[in-house]
């Protein structure tokens, strides 16, 4: 099964974003929409407002069947996870919802599904969670999903990205990168295990004998349209 790529938001604006006449959803679904698309609200304790905004963006790109993965995990959802096509983590908490996760069994499903050829979206906490760790409130250390190899942060461009270089300089291996993605961006990993900002810019750390270095990472494919096609 080949492998889709994943999509790492820092908010959810740009799940309704649209350039060049189509909507960024539809260009990487090539216009083949997953039939069953889900959504974990684990991280914000299901809130429906943000549930709400999730089926919005769905019912744009066509997807068929949108359901809701509750945090308490019945059997019936275990069932919606192991089938869907598309699977959405929300923002929120970072320590909860990722607690969340593991103790209900979401988080190996989840990488299941990604390799069964599940097209998976963070959004917020929901891309930290796709990541490799996280730094906690008592300054350790917590794995994440790993299936993007990068330490993500997001929306901290007013502090300079410091809680990520932080994060960084903890992990002490200096073969581990991080991407840091700021409001109305995104970061697109591909199955090719490339990266390329979504819209607007995003930044690429990684650490070095003189320090930690960062690297201004450029929308190209998925650039924001200056010509008044954007949305």
């Amino acid at each position: 099964m080949a492998l889709k790529p994943i999509l790492l938001l820092a908010d959810s604006q740009n799940l309704f974003w649209s350039f060049g006449g189509q909507g960024l959803l539809k260009r990487l679904f090539k216009n083949n929409a997953p039939k069953t698309a889900v959504y974990i609200g684990a991280a914000n304790d299901d809130r429906p407002e943000f549930y709400q905004i999730f089926q919005a963006a769905m019912q744009q790109t066509g997807v068929k069947r949108i359901e809701q993965i509750f945090k308490e995990f019945p059997q019936h959802d275990a069932q919606l996870l192991d089938q869907a096509d598309l699977i959405l983590l929300a923002g929120g908490d970072v320590r909860r919802g990722w607690e969340i996760l593991q103790q209900t069994g979401m988080a190996k499903r989840i990488v299941d599904r990604y390799y069964a050829g599940a097209f998976l979206i963070g959004v917020s906490a929901g891309s930290v969670h796709l990541g490799l760790m996280f730094r906690d409130e008592n300054g350790q250390l917590v794995e994440t999903l790993k299936l993007v190899p990068f330490i993500v942060d997001v929306h901290r461009e007013n502090e300079s990205w410091q809680t990520l270089k932080d994060t960084l300089s903890l992990s002490n291996n200096k073969y581990i990168h991080g991407l840091g993605i700021p409001l109305g961006s995104g970061i697109l990993y591909r199955e090719d295990h490339s990266i390329e900002a979504v819209r607007k810019p995003a930044w690429l750390f990684e650490q070095s004998d003189a320090g930690i270095k960062q690297e201004l990472l450029l929308p190209k494919e998925f650039a924001e349209v200056k010509t008044g096609e954007e949305s």
